[in-house]
């Protein structure tokens, strides 16, 4: 109804109603970013993608920079580039071994590539470099490597490390109630995934963007069950 009267408002000012509806819509958006979280940021790909031509041409005038290579693998990764991003990853790693974002960046690379022993392998040394780099998140991608060969007591105890660091993460419960109800519990999942909606609920605006998808899933599992 507000939307309604704002637009109503507008028309008559500017007595023009697709102008009326263009000023409704960039106040919506606006107004979204700061303080809603709906809608998803369009421009995000756009920026990693002019990010990932300039390390690129960094690369190609000095393949020895490990710095860019690693920065390169990493958003390739996070573009879903996985087997270009690992390569670049791998090629980087000589000299960045020791630091934790290309351990990480390596074992999801690996992790959504299926080559899962490799993802163990970087997932737990980025893990000892620094528990709680990206808020422990290391630990809720070794889970999933761990549920992923369903080993549910291992996936449980990297999900439990990551929710004692990341204490409101609506993903972090919900996978810990979806391995309790695949080993057969379903008081402890329902338990976990209305803490899942809980957290989803007391996030800031700028979390929900991340969480919203994990308060559905939590909400149709319960309902399902």
């Amino acid at each position: 109804m507000s939307k309604l009267f704002l637009f109503y408002i507008l028309m008559r000012i500017t007595r023009n109603p697709l102008l009326a509806l263009l000023i409704v819509l960039i106040l919506y958006f606006v107004l979204d970013r700061r303080y809603i979280g709906l809608l998803p940021d369009f421009s995000a790909p756009f920026r990693t993608r002019r990010e990932i031509a300039r390390l690129k041409r960094e690369v190609t005038l000095n393949p020895h920079n490990a710095e860019a290579l690693s920065d390169l693998g990493r958003d390739l990764v996070r573009m879903q580039r996985y087997r270009e991003g690992v390569a670049y990853l791998d090629r980087a790693l000589n000299k960045m071994s020791d630091i934790p974002e290309t351990r990480f960046y390596l074992g999801l690379g690996y992790l959504y590539l299926k080559d899962l022993e490799r993802a163990k392998e970087h997932l737990q040394k980025a893990i000892q470099l620094d528990p709680r780099y990206r808020y422990g998140e290391p630990y809720l991608r070794l889970g999933d490597y761990y549920r992923d060969i369903n080993s549910l007591d291992d996936a449980l105890k990297s999900y439990d490390a990551f929710t004692g660091i990341h204490t409101s993460s609506s993903e972090g419960f919900f996978k810990i109630g979806e391995v309790w109800l695949r080993k057969g519990d379903p008081e402890k999942a329902v338990t976990f995934l209305r803490k899942a909606m809980q957290a989803f609920r007391g996030s800031p605006a700028h979390k929900k963007r991340i969480d919203r998808p994990w308060f559905w899933k939590a909400r149709l599992m319960i309902l399902r069950m």
